[in-house]
């Protein structure tokens, strides 16, 4: 399946527009567009490195990353942030930067090579997007029949 050098990590704090990495042991840096010329080239990194990559859920901007990161065969974790926060706390780390973000995520899954979830399969993915679909057009039914009945009062 994948092979993964247990030293070589990647971190990635994942933003809207940009992707801060974070390289172990090496401790190297490095920041690129969240879009697809830069997920080819973090794509390009990890497998000169042979490396685990893991970023933090968030909401969904890592996602396509994700996706492209598994259909090149590189292993990728997905990590709880509430567990890489304790982590930073355990440290005694108070800076919240992009930077420093990418280095605690990378420094975490060197600490717990087992967290983290790996990307779910396809169907499973499709199938929890419709759920939620359907969980918010129940809520704004229910809305809208509430106000239709206050406005009937």
């Amino acid at each position: 399946m994948n092979i993964v050098s247990q030293n070589q990590i990647i971190g990635i704090d994942v933003s809207r527009d940009w992707l801060d990495i974070h390289c172990l042991p090496n401790d190297h840096r490095l920041r690129i567009a969240n879009t697809a010329q830069g997920h080819e080239k973090l794509v390009g990194i990890a497998h000169d490195r042979r490396a685990l990559v893991c970023f933090e859920a968030t909401g969904g901007q890592e996602w396509q990353l994700w996706a492209a990161l598994d259909a090149a065969g590189i292993a990728a974790r997905q990590l709880p942030p509430a567990q890489v926060k304790a982590f930073a706390t355990s440290r005694g780390t108070r800076a919240k930067t992009d930077r420093i973000d990418a280095e605690l995520i990378a420094r975490f899954m060197a600490f717990r090579p087992d967290a983290g979830r790996t990307l779910p399969a396809q169907k499973l993915r499709l199938l929890r997007a419709l759920t939620s679909k359907r969980s918010q057009l129940v809520e704004t039914r229910k809305r809208l029949l509430a106000q239709i009945k206050a406005r009937q009062k």
